[in-house]
């Protein structure tokens, strides 16, 4: 029932691999049409999987890349700065498909502030593109199943992408050290396919467990936060449970009394300064009767319920690693359930909430 959304993951690590060997020629538009514009600051807005794919890019390109950057979803505008400076500020709006109502009004509000804005799109001809100055596609290929997987990673990293070939552009970013960052993505790349096995092998073993629980805790510390959420939307899209992310402080410090015995917990751990205290919180949880799985390519004893990833040893390819666990989570256990993922839901919900765009001249919504 799921047999469509299980093969767009597979897919993944051929995708992500062609759009990085192939980054000279694919952002060669984006960086002539910004080379003399350098940005101090950029946006990143989207809705739902690309609302997340903003979050998790936003990590890279503060951190790896040195740029202040910050993601919003589209009805948190007010939530900018109000001196922010359209002159020196960088929006990349995106949207899978292009059709995000809410995406699209908050690009032609920033439009009127007078920011560039660059449509993130998978879909050549949408409204989100047509609304647009500037585009940048999503190499990913069609993508019609409903929960987002390839779509959803692909998004992260056009973006991480653009930003290397933006910094590069404006002098920011030296040769070696794009060099470095483009090996630590396509040595998580090499590394998916057996990571897909693994995955598919653990949650096969486990699918009776996963499948009963009513919801789910997913703990992650460091750049692993902004990706757990998008594991927890891929479970509640697909299990139809509710799936609540935390990072791993602020987990600590509030909700403890979700400890109990039958209470399902993820923990991801990412950051080596945090795996002992990370080891700590999960034999704590497990000695109250917490059922618990670990998904890691961190340094992590073997268990039962220990996922062990390879992984590049960088940070930011969080989304090319421990990300794949959740969906295959996904697959098999709305499979288990009698869900199924890879035909679509409440066909009218898209035209009753106006949540997103309908070409002119069609009576299609889509998702």
């Amino acid at each position: 029932m799921a047999q469509k959304m299980l093969a767009y993951i597979k897919q993944q690590p051929a995708v992500w691999a062609a759009m990085t060997e192939t980054r000279r020629a694919g952002f060669q538009r984006l960086r002539d049409a910004f080379a003399q514009r350098p940005a101090k600051r950029i946006l990143i807005i989207g809705s739902g999987s690309s609302y997340n794919a903003a979050e998790m890019a936003a990590e890279f390109f503060t951190e790896a890349l040195g740029v202040e950057t910050q993601a919003l979803a589209p009805t948190r505008l007010s939530a900018l700065p109000g001196l922010l400076d359209p002159a020196s500020t960088l929006v990349f709006a995106a949207s899978q498909t292009g059709r995000s109502t809410s995406t699209l009004a908050a690009v032609k509000v920033l439009q009127k502030k007078g920011f560039p804005v660059v449509a993130v799109t998978a879909v050549e001809d949408c409204p989100l593109v047509r609304a647009c100055e500037w585009r940048q596609p999503i190499a990913c290929g069609e993508e019609t199943v409903g929960p987002k997987t390839k779509g959803q990673t692909s998004t992260v990293l056009t973006l991480y992408l653009a930003g290397m070939a933006l910094c590069r552009a404006w002098g920011a970013l030296s040769e070696k050290r794009e060099e470095e960052l483009a090996q630590a993505l396509m040595a998580a790349f090499a590394a998916a396919p057996e990571n897909i096995g693994r995955c598919c092998e653990f949650v096969e073993k486990h699918v009776g467990l996963l499948a009963s629980k009513p919801c789910f805790t997913l703990i992650a510390d460091g750049p692993g936060y902004p990706m757990i959420k998008e594991g927890a939307l891929k479970i509640l899209e697909t299990l139809s449970v509710s799936a609540a992310p935390y990072e791993f402080e602020e987990y600590l410090h509030g909700v403890n009394h979700t400890i109990a015995p039958g209470v399902c917990n993820f923990v991801v751990p990412f950051l080596p300064e945090n795996l002992e205290r990370m080891k700590r919180m999960n034999d704590y949880c497990e000695a109250h009767g917490c059922d618990n799985f670990v998904v890691t390519a961190a340094p992590w004893a073997k268990g039962e319920r220990v996922l062990k990833l390879k992984g590049s040893g960088s940070p930011y390819t969080a989304p090319f690693e421990t990300l794949l666990f959740f969906q295959v989570v996904s697959v098999y256990g709305s499979e288990a359930k009698g869900i199924a993922c890879d035909e679509p839901r409440l066909l009218d919900f898209y035209q009753s909430l106006d949540t997103k765009a309908q070409d002119e001249g069609s009576t299609e919504w889509k998702g």
